[in-house]
């Protein structure tokens, strides 16, 4: 890192009181079949210099997607610019640095490793034997993405911190026609370190079954049902929930779970974590401010255990960031890594023989629009099954539940084992709740 020296030199020299630069590196690589035939392939690189600077008591901001003789002035004039121009009564603050830091190495050197025309040569198998698995299948779509990226942290407190990740995601997507002329279109994904991780016989049965069980679906009764939710649902509504317990929001006094610490606010059948040591590909040892991250339980048997603070949040309330510092929307926000739900004792099948006579949400669609996380409130287009005697019946679509996010937390019965890591992060079981409210027909 000699070569940004210059960048901290000339900066001192400009009157910035300290200055952090945040450099990203990343390669990603993906490409995608489409009923086995190869139809998008690309490799990119990328390259990001960030930087925030205190000039005048105010804190300034500049980008740039390139390091060149140019870059050193240009990031420190459009600190200067940028300060002068910020009416923020905040207090402007820059991290000299955590005690100690849990590092750990989570680079993947078998995946970085293996060869391009392994990898497509595995995904076409893939695509092929989810193509393969039912006559009703006729259009396959099979994505692979993989990404690699360098993260470092530099200030003018000596501070230094890297971090290099990487992973892949793959993506698959089957339609089916049955013969009355019904199309049905579903999906599966996995993150994987490791082209042995995906078992194609298995991946194809899942996605396949998903997509032919949802022929013939029809809206059920309005009314309340007993329910379970999928892993996918819970994480969803857990989100939405969690962002409650964001210091800032509480702050602002719009927070429902302002001044509710030590309180019970969800069944006791909930714990809740955060672990952004844990290594899978969210795992961050420092957050956008290089405050150090650690482990923490968010909500132990039902009862609110702490808010999370980044940097200005803590400053605030006098006490000491959490870690949870991350970058959103052009600032440093509030925000969560690897969250995780503690599962249960009964897998998903046990669950609804539990359940007994109810219905089983599967998918949820429309939480951007129909859920407001302060409020609680949601009403959300769903699907899912009936269930009779503990088993899934006839298909259930186009149905809206509707309800308080807190009210489902707290009603709660049972959590289940069947623990899914979702895409942003959160791996969460599937859960049975004492009632739903469903508008169908």
């Amino acid at each position: 890192m000699v070569k940004y020296k210059k960048i901290f030199k000339k900066a001192e020299e400009e009157k910035i009181e300290a200055l952090e630069l945040k450099i990203k590196k990343s390669n990603n690589f993906s490409f995608s079949f489409f009923n086995n035939e190869i139809n998008s392939y690309k490799m990119s690189n990328s390259f990001v210099i960030s930087a925030r600077g205190i000039y005048n008591g105010k804190m300034g901001t500049a980008d740039s997607e390139k390091y060149d003789k140019n870059t050193m002035d240009y990031i420190i004039a459009r600190i200067k610019e940028n300060a002068m121009l910020m009416d923020s009564e905040d207090e402007p603050l820059i991290f000299k640095g955590s005690k100690a830091y849990k590092r750990k190495n989570v680079f993947n050197k078998k995946l970085a490793a293996t060869s391009a025309e392994e990898k497509v040569k595995k995904i076409k198998s893939l695509d092929k034997a989810i193509k393969k698995a039912s006559d009703l299948i006729t259009n396959v779509e099979t994505h692979y993405y993989e990404a690699a990226e360098e993260y470092t942290i530099l200030n003018s407190y000596g501070l230094k911190l890297t971090s290099k990740t990487n992973y892949a995601l793959v993506y698959s997507s089957a339609t089916a026609d049955d013969e009355t002329g019904e199309t049905k279109v579903q999906t599966a994904y996995r993150f994987i370190t490791d082209l042995d991780n995906i078992d194609e016989k298995i991946f194809a049965q899942e996605i396949v079954e998903k997509t032919i069980s949802q022929f013939g679906s029809t809206p059920c009764a309005s009314g309340k049902y007993k329910s379970v939710f999928s892993p996918k649902v819970t994480g969803a509504l857990l989100s939405a929930l969690l962002s409650n317990i964001s210091a800032e929001q509480v702050q602002k006094k719009s927070s429902l779970l302002a001044d509710k610490l030590g309180q019970k606010i969800c069944s006791s059948k909930i714990t809740v974590t955060e672990s952004p040591l844990k290594r899978n590909p969210f795992f961050r040892y420092f957050d956008d401010e290089g405050v150090a991250t650690y482990d923490k339980i968010l909500i132990k048997n039902g009862v609110l255990q702490t808010y999370v603070y980044n940097l200005q949040t803590a400053h605030k309330d006098g006490v000491e960031s959490t870690g949870n510092g991350y970058k959103a929307r052009g600032k440093i926000d509030i925000g969560l890594v690897n969250v995780a739900m503690k599962p249960g004792r009964l897998n998903q099948q046990q669950l609804l023989e539990k359940l007994g006579k109810g219905i089983y949400i599967d998918e949820i669609s429309g939480t951007h629009s129909g859920l407001h996380s302060q409020s609680g409130n949601f009403s959300l287009i769903a699907s899912g099954f009936m269930i009779e005697d503990g088993k899934k019946g006839r298909p259930v679509a186009l149905i809206t539940i509707a309800g308080n996010i807190f009210d489902v937390f707290n009603d709660v019965i049972a959590v289940g084992n069947d623990v899914e890591l979702q895409t942003d992060g959160y791996e969460v079981p599937s859960i049975l709740i004492k009632q739903i409210a469903i508008s169908g027909v």
